[in-house]
């Protein structure tokens, strides 16, 4: 026998009537999916969680590739035109900075959950300096020359829509800091 609030009973009644099931197929299903997520390892909400990220990731327009594939691809079309690669990724930031800015109230939030994503396996920091001042460091030995300096363009054109302006920019193989300044 379980027990639950009433407002939530009353909820998985709503639903197992939508679904068009009895409460008890209803309540069964939530149940094994919920040991189901414990058995990966997860708790039911991380394992939600995880799902609203893939359907942000790919509301953005992101893809799941090879990593050192994708490292190796930026960095061959580095090497052979610089230039037009950072400018790729400067007017990619831009967008994004752009589109995060129209998606609601948090551009910024926004904007830094999605780099938290898009930064997976790395160490990655956003630090409120003093005042004004934003400081972004993401680091990861993975990350080829070219792909370090085209993230970073890409990081700078973002948050310069949010209304930052680059005040610092370290960045060597593998390792990003860059520090804002809210204009």
């Amino acid at each position: 026998m379980l027990a639950a609030e009433e407002d939530l009973a009353n909820r998985v009644a709503k639903l197992a009537v939508k679904r068009g099931l009895t409460v008890y197929q209803t309540v069964n299903d939530m149940l094994e999916q919920a040991l189901r997520a414990e058995e990966q390892g997860l708790t039911l909400k991380e394992a939600v969680d995880r799902g609203d990220k893939m359907d942000r990731a790919r509301d953005m327009g992101l893809t799941f590739t090879v990593e050192h594939l994708y490292y190796q691809v930026v960095e061959s079309a580095f090497s052979k035109d610089k230039q037009r690669v950072k400018d790729l990724w400067r007017d990619m930031g831009f967008w994004y900075g752009k589109y995060f800015l129209s998606k609601g109230d948090e551009p910024f939030k926004t904007l830094t959950d999605a780099l938290v994503f898009l930064t997976l396996g790395s160490q990655f920091h956003i630090e409120q300096g003093k005042n004004t001042q934003l400081v972004i460091s993401c680091i990861n030995e993975k990350y080829t020359k070219g792909y370090t300096e085209v993230f970073a363009v890409f990081i700078e054109a973002a948050f310069q829509v949010l209304g930052y302006k680059t005040v610092e920019n370290e960045t060597d193989r593998g390792i990003i800091q860059i520090k804002f300044e809210k204009e």
